[in-house]
């Protein structure tokens, strides 16, 4: 019995896994509470989770701060873009489905623009599933942060899928179980930025390039991964071997 409490024992291991899990998910929602934050707090926890997922996390807390002043103007800028672009899709939907009291077209064009403003959200989705994870694990502008965003959403379908997949499970949880809005405020969250951090993990991977894999070990939690150069050049790479 006395091994089941070893420091080393797997159930130990678990359960200091769940007790960061729990604190990196509080730190979260108390961060998310002004709004305008929560670019920043999504960015800041896939940052743990990532490096969670590689075992090469330190302290939770340091991490999570440190990522969070470190992208915070362009984590705030991100999520001002993708609120007033799902706004505008949204509205604009609404408008050209005549649900606004508003019929500005009918017919074949009518389902022709419902049809693109569907794909376009669709996109919308797609990128919003990596850049906030992109954001927190590589150097870049906020364009080509977004654009690469896409691209990799685009390239890494099934990846793509599963975490929008595993997120609406999550809001169905919430939604039809009234008990996980108390486990969204203490696991929910971090849980799923952890398992969609499994996948990421390794989409990420690619995109490093192989002569920075030495300093990507000794990374140190005030820097990220590679330099902004670099990560262009490793998108092109990836591109052409397509």
């Amino acid at each position: 019995m006395g091994k089941w409490f070893n420091l080393d024992s797997p159930f130990v291991q678990f359960m200091n896994k769940v007790a960061d899990l729990m604190w990196l998910n509080i730190l979260f929602v108390l961060c998310c509470i002004p709004l305008i934050t929560i670019g920043n707090s999504i960015t800041s926890m896939y940052y743990v989770t990532l490096k969670m997922v590689k075992n090469e996390e330190s302290y939770i807390t340091k991490s999570f701060f440190k990522s969070f002043k470190q992208n915070f103007v362009q984590a705030v800028i991100i999520w001002l873009i993708f609120i007033i672009a799902g706004g505008v899709i949204f509205v604009d939907y609404r408008i050209i489905s005549g649900q606004m009291g508003i019929n500005l077209v009918s017919g074949t064009l009518k389902s022709v623009m419902q049809v693109l403003f569907i794909a376009l959200f669709i996109f919308y989705v797609f990128t919003f599933t990596f850049v906030f994870p992109l954001l927190s694990k590589f150097d870049n502008t906020i364009k080509n942060t977004i654009k690469n965003a896409l691209y990799m959403s685009i390239r890494h379908f099934p990846v793509t899928l599963a975490c929008i997949a595993l997120f609406i499970i999550m809001l169905l949880l919430l939604y039809y179980i009234p008990v996980m809005s108390v486990l969204s405020l203490l696991l929910l969250f971090s849980l799923f930025a952890y398992i969609s951090s499994l996948m990421f993990v390794r989409v990420f991977e690619i995109y490093i390039p192989k002569d920075s894999s030495e300093d990507t070990q000794a990374e140190e939690i005030s820097g990220k991964d590679i330099e902004e150069s670099d990560y262009k050049e490793s998108i092109s790479k990836a591109a052409n071997d397509q």
